[in-house]
């Protein structure tokens, strides 16, 4: 081929090159927002097991499943209040049946929509006595 005729191939093989290098970038900065958005989820789960676990405990030291005695409605209180303040629109819930308690924790991550479904964690536990 003349070289007149290939007068401008070097241009669009350049911006054809920079193209698909810009779309691998984006590619990895869309990979790295997932990851850390997942890291993030989590580390809520993580916290909402805590969480769990610290209710449960509280039932094993007053060892008792009974929502109605006043040392464990005071630590159910203080336990809720920790609840919300640990994790983003969370509610923590405590009900119990047959000696079995079943501690349930809800929150919505910030980078959820509004119409999604909140996170849950449900444990049940039975406490003998």
């Amino acid at each position: 081929m003349p070289l007149k005729q290939q007068a401008g191939m070097m241009l669009i093989e350049a911006l054809i090159a920079i193209l698909l290098f810009s779309v691998g970038v984006l590619g990895l900065v869309a990979l790295q927002a997932i990851s850390t958005q997942n890291s993030v989820n989590a580390g809520d789960r993580t916290i909402a097991a805590s969480l769990a676990n610290d209710m449960v405990s509280q039932m094993w030291l007053r060892n008792s499943t009974s929502l109605t005695t006043d040392p464990l409605k005071a630590d159910i209180t203080a336990w809720q209040t920790k609840v919300a303040s640990s994790l983003p629109s969370a509610a923590g819930i405590v009900a119990t049946s047959n000696g079995i308690a079943t501690i349930t924790i809800t929150w919505k991550s910030p980078s959820k929509k509004s119409a999604d479904n909140q996170n849950k964690l449900e444990t049940s536990v039975t406490i003998t006595q």
